[in-house]
């Protein structure tokens, strides 16, 4: 029975991050694309692109990555993808493979972290 309980108690880890992160960058991406004015560019992206995007996605890519969470392993390739698609979205035209590194390196890099969270307190326990 408690090992039910955990697998219910990852999926609502899993879903929790998963809708959370959504959300922050929608937020960003109609922010961009309706409110966003001219001059304001370089702040906008500096701003969201540089550190709200990476940041989400490590801290994000840590909490999937401490717990045994449901589908822990899609969210840097889900993620990383909204990275380039909501720069594209926003500046029409500037597909730019540099934009993998706003969201897919810090998840991985989340990620990464999180699992070795996760297996040095399960040493502990052992």
């Amino acid at each position: 029975m408690g090992d039910r309980g955990s697998v219910e108690s990852n999926k609502k880890v899993s879903i929790i991050s998963y809708g959370v992160s959504l959300i922050i960058f929608l937020i960003i991406a109609i922010w961009g694309k309706f409110f966003l004015k001219g001059g304001d560019e370089m702040g906008y992206a500096l701003m969201n692109f540089y550190l709200i995007m990476p940041l989400v996605s490590l801290v994000f890519g840590i909490i999937l990555g401490s717990k045994d969470a449901y589908l822990k392993w899609a969210y840097p390739i889900v993620f990383g993808i909204l990275g380039i698609i909501i720069p594209s979205f926003i500046f029409i035209g500037s597909l730019d493979w540099i934009s993998v590194f706003f969201s897919l390196i810090p998840a991985l890099l989340g990620l990464a972290i999180g699992i070795l969270i996760n297996k040095s307190r399960n040493k502990k326990l052992v």
